[in-house]
């Protein structure tokens, strides 16, 4: 096994090598028509110091079309064997049928641009120079040269734009060295789950297991098929860009003959996947007596990946698709809520208080998500940030999601009583403090050779991290990825590799049936018959005469794994943890509330729209409205028999975290980026976004250019904010002007406007509001640049030892009360709060 997985991760390494090849000066066009002054004629291989080998481009074109090896091969031929040079020939002639703009789209993508960078570290313009920009301007050179037939390896290298292109070979080596590791515990892990589900059958030699029915075979239910149009009122990527208030496709599957209501399945596709994918499953689950639905996300699925390599999107996958998706089940359940409510047809129908979750690949995170699994930002971040060439490839979209606020992000769905997640994405996205969040019971399933969420990092680790009461892991060997989706139905299998989609499916998808009918049953009708079906003695008997074994673990544990390697693993079983636990507060702030009837919250004065003094003196601004709007929600939550009291404490720039600090007050709002360095503070959810850009007068405009240094220009800022940090880091050569105090933003304005100083560096949002506030002529100024230097999402202060306090903080935003402020004091600045908020999500 470990040389087919060798095997098979060498075709995708040169198909990444491929896929990310050459970066462009001048125009595009230019560039993509024209062939390259230089392209490679040879292929040097750096082994160390003085000692370099090279290939021609000649001898790898013969034995390529003809399989001869000749000339400077033939001592590269004398290192390896037959199988191995078969599989290099094979590589070499590989045809990526990608066009041009699909190419570029591809490349440019962030992606793209990640993998790229990470062959790049390998294969290499000049001896240790990152290959990137000759690797993408190679690709895209290739598949501009092509034909419809696609584009090779070979194409690439002709297009390389230096007549040499460079291998690191000590970092080749050290890659095939981890790469062996990797395998040999991969192998190890695979072996643990055997000897684990072995004792664990032993234990269970009591089950009747020749008297259970195969619940691969359908069930007794006929049903019919509906599709319903949703309309969401949310935001969310679409083919169409950000959008809000958009459609979504549902796939509804409807048992009939029902003699009362039926449980709940909604299934999550995966990332470029179609509802078709699962209507083997849908189908088998109505058969018995489930309600199926099937949600098309519609900014991760096959369509919006068509339309981005078409050239109509600027982003492969938005941050925000990891919050839409689980966002989007937990709205349908609330309409299917509302349905039952109103109509007595359907409440006959639907048990909205048995809803079960299933998701592949993407859509298993998003399962994972619903059933309680955190969003864990400092452990992404951790995740993300490696030197070392990254081999879990489910890492590039996974890593997608630190450009989301910097916070963590609880999406469960207290409504979600079981979840089924195969083949999911969890190292980065939730690492062991989210997955430990899960209360529900969950199944995991795992192919031993998925080589898109690898076995070992994206769900044997994350197993052992749950600890939920009933917990399973269902292990299909040999198997892909693909082991339990139906790729052949519908448009888009034939861009999936035969490799990668594996062998063996139908034993896949008829384990995957069974498990879902017996676990399903079990956990949501609450039957406990089905029980036997989930154990290990049933997975390896209805297996064990097929050419895929099904292995079913309740538990596993570090020590098991680390015996079954012999020694200590190379990847952390459970990693150290990436920040201490925060202590709980000796009394809640809801309960302090309760006692003492006050709500205290600290606003600021200097910082409209926020909170600022208006010409009659008073206290005013989104803050203030928002605080009233608190103090009600809080009334009818609480419960209390005294009306809740609001305290109003005015903040500063200088004070607002020690308020918070030293329990001054219970929150904090005003114009505070969400950030996770300061002791003892949290945020709530983003309330907006914005960025820095350069005030200054229209007559001053082309002396200020962004993308210069701003070398002798004046530049205002305020002392202790994140700008001064980011304009001191970026803009070394200006001449920075400090305001500060409470009048700080207010003088560096009248700054801007007497002409004391070329311009005022801060978030527009606040800029434009003292602009106006001042009553100073808005089309005598201009914001620079279009899109913004930095990316600040606004939240709302709060202490970080009151979990339930920023649950409570959180609910409230989404309310219609705190949506009406929300709307009363920026509904003119939505359409450019919108445009910021896609480029910072999508950057």
């Amino acid at each position: 096994m470990i040389a087919r997985l060798t095997k098979r991760l060498s075709r995708i390494l040169l198909g990444l090598t491929s896929i990310s090849l050459m970066a462009t000066a001048g125009t595009v066009v230019e560039c993509l028509n024209a062939r390259p002054s230089f392209s490679a004629e040879a292929v040097r291989f750096n082994i160390g110091g003085p000692l370099v080998v090279s290939v021609s481009f000649d001898s790898l074109e013969t034995f390529a079309e003809t399989g001869e090896i000749t000339g400077d091969l033939k001592l590269f031929n004398l290192f390896l064997d037959d199988q191995t040079m078969a599989t290099l020939r094979q590589g070499l002639q590989q045809r990526l049928p990608l066009n041009v703009v699909q190419t570029y789209k591809l490349t440019y993508s962030p992606l793209g641009r990640d993998a790229i960078a990470q062959v790049g570290k390998v294969v290499q313009f000049t001896p240790n120079r990152n290959g990137f920009y000759g690797l993408r301007a190679a690709v895209i050179g290739a598949a501009a040269n092509s034909d419809d037939e696609g584009w090779t390896i070979l194409d690439a290298i002709a297009q390389f734009p230096t007549k040499t292109i460079e291998v690191n070979v000590q970092e080749l080596l050290t890659l095939r060295r981890l790469l062996g590791i990797y395998f040999d515990y991969n192998q190890a892990a695979v072996d643990a789950i055997e000897t684990r589900a072995q004792t664990e059958a032993e234990s269970q030699s009591d089950l009747d297991l020749a008297n259970l029915s195969d619940l691969s075979q359908p069930g007794p239910y006929k049903f019919e098929l509906q599709t319903l149009k949703v309309t969401n009122p949310a935001l969310r990527q679409t083919g169409a860009g950000l959008s809000v208030n958009y459609d979504f496709p549902v796939d509804v599957y409807l048992p009939q003959g029902l003699s009362q209501p039926a449980p709940i399945i909604i299934i999550s596709h995966g990332f470029g996947a179609i509802k078709e994918n699962f209507v083997f499953i849908a189908e088998h689950l109505a058969s018995y007596g489930f309600v199926v639905l099937i949600p098309d996300h519609i900014g991760s699925n096959l369509s919006y990946r068509q339309t981005y390599l078409q050239g109509r999107l600027n982003t492969l996958l938005s941050p925000i698709e990891f919050l839409n998706r689980t966002q989007e089940i937990s709205f349908l359940i609330d309409q299917l809520e509302e349905v039952v409510a109103s109509n007595s047809k359907w409440a006959k129908l639907l048990n909205v208080e048995q809803i079960g979750v299933m998701g592949h690949s993407l859509g298993g995170t998003t399962a994972l998500a619903l059933a309680g699994a955190e969003i864990d930002y400092a452990r992404l971040v951790k995740t993300c940030d490696q030197d070392n060439v990254i081999l879990n490839f489910s890492l590039y979209l996974q890593c997608r999601a630190q450009y989301l606020p910097p916070q963590n992000f609880n999406l469960g769905d207290p409504r979600i009583k079981a979840a089924i997640a195969a083949n999911p994405l969890t190292s980065g996205i939730f690492g062991p403090e989210g997955m430990s969040k899960i209360d529900i019971p969950v199944m995991m399933t795992a192919g031993s050779e998925d080589l898109v969420t690898p076995v070992v990092t994206e769900q044997i680790h994350p197993f052992v991290w749950m600890q939920s009461e009933a917990k399973y892991l269902a292990l299909f060997k040999p198997a892909t990825h693909f082991a339990t989706s139906q790729q052949s139905a519908g448009e888009g299998a034939e861009s999936i590799p035969s490799f990668l989609l594996g062998e063996h499916q139908e034993f896949g998808r008829q384990y995957f049936k069974a498990l879902n009918i017996a676990f399903l049953e079990t956990y949501l009708r609450n039957r406990n018959e089905f029980l036997p079906y989930l154990s290990s003695a049933y997975g390896r008997a209805i297996s064990q005469e097929n050419p895929m074994s099904l292995q079913i673990i309740q538990s596993l544990t570090p020590d098991e794994l680390e015996t079954a390697y012999g020694k200590k693993p190379p990847l952390p079983i459970i990693p150290d943890p990436v920040e201490s636990v925060t202590a709980t507060r000796e009394e809640s702030i809801l309960n302090q509330i309760r006692r003492t009837g006050v709500l205290k919250i600290a606003m600021r004065r200097d910082a409209p729209p926020f909170g600022y003094i208006d010409p009659q003196q008073q206290w005013s601004g989104y803050c203030i409205d928002l605080a009233v709007a608190l103090q009600n929600h809080l009334d009818e939550k609480l419960d209390l028999d005294l009306e809740v009291t609001l305290a109003e404490l005015p903040s500063t720039l200088e004070n607002r975290f020690s308020l918070i600090q030293e329990d001054t007050v219970h929150l904090e709002c005003g114009p505070n980026t969400i950030r996770q360095d300061i002791a003892g503070i949290t945020f709530s959810s983003p309330i907006w976004t914005t960025g820095t850009r350069f005030l200054s007068k229209r007559d001053r405009q082309t002396k200020i250019n962004p993308n210069l240094s701003l070398k002798g220009l004046q530049v205002g800022i305020l002392k202790n904010t994140t700008t001064e940090q980011f304009i001191q880091t970026n803009y070394p050569q200006a001449e920075l002007v400090y305001f500060e105090g409470p009048e700080g933003r207010s003088e560096a304005i009248k700054a801007v406007a007497e002409g004391r100083i070329d311009t005022f560096a801060s978030d527009s949002i606040l800029s434009l509001a003292e602009v106006a506030q001042q009553n100073l002529p808005s089309n005598n100024y201009t914001l620079q640049p279009q899109l913004p230097l930095t990316c600040d999402f606004y939240g709302l202060i709060l202490p970080n030892d009151d979990p339930d306090w920023q649950t409570t903080v959180n609910e409230f935003l989404a309310q219609p009360s705190a949506e009406q402020v929300m709307k009363k004091w920026f509904r003119q600045m939505f359409s450019s709060e919108l445009s910021d908020l896609e480029y910072c999500l999508n950057r």
